[in-house]
């Protein structure tokens, strides 16, 4: 079986498709942590998620932390990930698998093929298919970017679309995809890799269907509402060096404390000058991916019985208990001397913005 576990604050709407989505795309079940249950909007969300027979909603708020809730994100979403697995061991579950997600992202992954991977294998990885980022789509997204080989990303900066010629460049959110574990196996689950308990990297099987396909700041008002959020879900989480410049200024924006007109013009702006991407021009050169990541993976073929009332049971009897055991690091930690000055001096504004529009510098 394969599951995956979310820690979100979202619309209805999202988070409608990152479960039907993700059900669509071969996972058996999905769990969903709901970071600020009593915020606006998310008493709708609970009830969507109650009434899926294939969702299981936990109303993770303060209550669930016992008074320790970690204030950076990125914990609190490692770590209820790494409890399900937990929750899923002691169901007995232990040859299934559990992948990480966040509430932006769809996996797709071929069910025969994760079947067919030996008991040996321990860990998945999931390569990222990131969206074109438009003003507005006139529906569901479905012009994807991949990674490309080196030849692609020369001519793109040769053709003066891509200010470096990098993968990183290119992509506005992370390209190392994300990971699943096998629930049995003695892997922990970080943001994107499955690490030992020493740290180190559990190495992920690839396959061609092991997709991630991820809605990153997909349109104008999408860009708005993801960094409004992120902003007030906490403390900076983690970011490669290149992003930690475009997250402070868009923070230091947020936090103003300007009239919330001026600060949607100055987003929309931002989005326009940095984000936005020429997605006619991406498609006519044949480096992006046209897919419908709602559409059912097999057919919509049974999924695998899960037990759900019990599930729902063993989590939520983790509800008010510490729960720092659970959490492993939200990356794997660097081996010693491997420095990252060059990347944290990578620079930030056009350099980061990665596709160029003609005329800008």
């Amino acid at each position: 079986m394969l599951f995956t576990a979310s820690t979100v604050m979202d619309t209805l709407e999202h988070v409608r498709r990152h479960v039907e989505g993700n059900l669509a795309g071969g996972v058996d079940h999905v769990v969903v942590f709901l970071d600020k249950p009593e915020a606006p909007g998310q008493a709708e969300v609970a009830a969507y998620l109650d009434a899926q027979p294939a969702a299981t909603g936990v109303r993770a708020g303060e209550d669930w932390w016992a008074g320790e809730r970690p204030d950076e994100l990125n914990i609190r979403q490692c770590t209820n990930a790494n409890l399900t697995k937990q929750v899923l061991a002691d169901l007995g579950l232990s040859d299934s698998w559990l992948v990480h997600l966040d509430g932006d992202e769809v996996a797709r992954v071929d069910r025969s093929a994760l079947g067919a991977l030996p008991r040996k294998a321990a860990a998945i990885k999931l390569a990222v298919r990131e969206a074109v980022s438009r003003d507005v789509w006139p529906g569901e997204p479905d012009l994807f970017k991949r990674e490309l080989v080196e030849a692609d990303l020369q001519l793109l900066h040769g053709l003066g679309l891509l200010a470096e010629p990098t993968n990183q460049a290119y992509f506005r959110g992370h390209v190392m995809g994300k990971s699943g574990v096998r629930v049995g196996s003695d892997g922990w689950l970080t943001l994107h890799k499955i690490v030992r308990e020493d740290g180190g990297v559990v190495p992920g099987t690839e396959h061609q269907s092991f997709e991630l396909f991820h809605y990153e700041s997909y349109s104008a008002a999408e860009f708005v509402r993801k960094w409004t959020s992120m902003v007030a879900s906490g403390p900076m989480a983690s970011y490669r060096p290149d992003r930690r410049g475009v997250a402070r200024t868009l923070r230091q924006l947020i936090e103003r404390g300007l009239e919330p007109a001026v600060l949607h013009e100055q987003l929309v702006r931002y989005h326009r000058l940095f984000i936005q991407e020429e997605a006619d021009v991406l498609q006519g050169l044949g480096v992006l991916v046209r897919a419908d990541p709602l559409a059912p993976v097999d057919g919509g073929a049974p999924r695998a019985a899960v037990p759900v009332q019990e599930l729902a049971t063993r989590l939520e009897a983790h509800r008010r208990e510490p729960k720092g055991g659970f959490f492993h690091g939200s990356s794997p930690r660097r081996p010693q001397g491997d420095g990252t000055a060059a990347g944290a001096a990578a620079g930030t504004g056009r350099g980061r913005r990665g596709l160029r529009k003609p005329g800008r510098g």
